[in-house]
């Protein structure tokens, strides 16, 4: 019963209670020892967590703060830390004026333009994307079909969504219930890659406003060896081929999380995908003490992000070593992470920070 509700409360209590944790541990390719605050827990936080530091940090300390009461907190705390990491509801971002350098959201959106003609939609792909993509499913035996048949979705269910869930994230696993999934379904339909007639792949799409929705997708029985080729690529092709054959717009591939060498955002981005504001956040997560210095300029260095800037988007890339701040370095730099999008780019190094566009 006890258990039940704090269950139930806790939804409504993460909008007045934050937790606080503050971690010591060396950032992940260096010996530099790294102090962060964070306020407020979520999976962004705990990828966070995994994304920045070698081994598991130390915890330093734990406690709860009134969420009125976070920016005294943070600057208590603030000649003792490298940085700030906060994530709360964005009602709480005037609290944080002046101390927030930098804002994103938990997730960007990713949407691919599927206008013109088919080569005009190549022409949006990276180089490599194009040159997998040049008679893919010929080289490799593979077709695509379109079903509405309850039947196909809970073989997509059982037999590919949830063993490609569990053999992807494992004790971490978190599966949409059968019945939100057939919810979808009822609205939409299922994109299924097949290979000799027989269904090794599929994703449930959905379509919006002239858009194709692509919401989840899996592979038979886990197997990515099954899909010469790999089943990822398959699925975003065929997904492509069949929007732009039916003159939609694009291919909404929703949510990534908001870092420029994340290996999500960069699959998407390569098949031609224009980054998005999410809208819709009802959490946004605040880059406090972001200021130009070693650390600072070594956490950005691992875990380039996309920020809120001006209404729209950009890049923060960090540069901790004074031989790379030059022209063709930083040239070089901001060309990797180009991208649709994004306005252009802050470079935090340890002396300064600069816009380049």
């Amino acid at each position: 019963m006890i258990g039940a509700m704090k269950r139930m409360l806790y939804p409504v209590a993460r909008n007045y209670v934050a937790r606080v944790t503050i971690m010591e541990g060396r950032l992940k390719r260096t010996d530099h020892r790294f102090k962060c605050l964070f306020v407020g827990s979520s999976l962004f936080t705990d990828a966070l967590i995994r994304r920045m530091y070698e081994e598991s940090p130390a915890v330093i300390a734990k406690s709860r703060v009134w969420i009125p009461a976070v920016r005294k907190l943070i600057l208590e705390k603030w000649d003792s830390i490298d940085l700030c990491v906060a994530v709360l509801p964005t009602r709480c971002e005037a609290a944080l004026e002046g101390l927030s350098d930098y804002k994103t959201t938990e997730g960007v959106r990713q949407v691919i333009d599927t206008s013109g003609s088919w080569d005009d939609v190549k022409g949006r792909f990276s180089k490599k994307k194009r040159q997998i993509t040049n008679t893919f499913a010929e080289r490799y035996g593979l077709g695509y079909r379109i079903s509405s048949d309850p039947e196909d979705f809970d073989y997509f269910y059982y037999r590919m969504f949830v063993p490609h869930i569990r053999k992807r994230f494992g004790a971490l696993s978190d599966i949409d219930s059968y019945e939100d999934m057939k919810k979808f379904f009822g609205k939409g339909r299922l994109v299924l890659v097949t290979k000799n007639e027989k269904v090794v792949a599929g994703a449930l799409s959905l379509v919006e406003d002239g858009a194709l929705v692509f919401r989840r997708t899996g592979v038979l029985d886990g197997d990515e060896s099954l899909v010469d080729g790999g089943a990822q690529t398959a699925l975003y092709y065929f997904q492509l081929k069949y929007a732009n054959e039916h003159h939609l717009h694009s291919v909404d591939t929703m949510l990534s999380d908001p870092f420029l060498n994340d290996g999500v955002y960069r699959h998407k981005r390569e098949w031609g995908a224009a980054v998005l504001p999410d809208v819709e956040a009802i959490r946004g997560v605040y880059f406090c003490k972001a200021r130009p210095c070693d650390s600072v300029a070594r956490f950005f260095e691992s875990n380039p992000l996309v920020f809120y800037s001006n209404g729209g988007l950009s890049g923060l890339i960090g540069v901790p070593d004074a031989t790379d701040v030059t022209a063709p370095a930083i040239s070089d730099l901001t060309h990797r992470y180009r991208s649709r999008g994004l306005a252009g780019f802050t470079v935090v190094t340890r002396t300064e920070t600069f816009r380049v566009s």
